[in-house]
């Protein structure tokens, strides 16, 4: 009994290793409706006021915002939303970047976690992957599901 306990208290203390490297960290927002560099500056600044992220940087010709998070911070993507919309301007699309571990649900549906943002259903998984997996991905974010543009299992 005592060798099971100790054998479930370090499966545990593994897993949550595993999970403390793992974290989304870096978050690319693409908008519309800004025309010129004052707007631009002006949702630069909002995202800059969020408790969350670190560091912002813009593309004005492609209209991107590039995200980089605080470490052990948790990211609220309606926040981001709330950020560009309260501008005057609308969020084109939302790309994500970061490692966590894929889960799938009773429905046999995959989810991203992740321990900085909400856990997120995924589209488009290959086949070769399955519960448990440690992984780096990239996705598009559309009606709170990541779309697979990449994904690359972690050791």
């Amino acid at each position: 009994m005592k060798k099971l306990n100790f054998m479930l208290i370090v499966l545990l203390f593994l897993i949550s290793c595993k999970l403390s490297t793992a974290q989304v960290s870096k978050i690319i927002i693409g908008v519309d409706g800004f025309t010129c560099s004052l707007c631009a500056k002006g949702v630069e600044e909002q995202f800059k006021s969020l408790v969350f992220v670190n560091s912002v940087k813009a593309d004005l010709k492609k209209t991107l915002f590039f995200l980089a998070f605080k470490k052990d911070s948790d990211i609220k993507l309606e926040e981001l939303y709330d950020a560009v919309e309260d501008g005057g301007f609308s969020v084109r699309d939302i790309v994500i970047e970061g490692t966590g571990i894929l889960k799938v649900d009773r429905n046999k549906i995959f989810i991203f976690i992740s321990p900085n943002i909400s856990p997120i259903s995924l589209k488009n998984i290959p086949e070769n992957y399955s519960d448990g997996n440690t992984v780096w991905i990239e996705g598009k974010y559309l009606d709170k599901n990541l779309d697979i543009i990449s994904i690359k299992k972690m050791q």
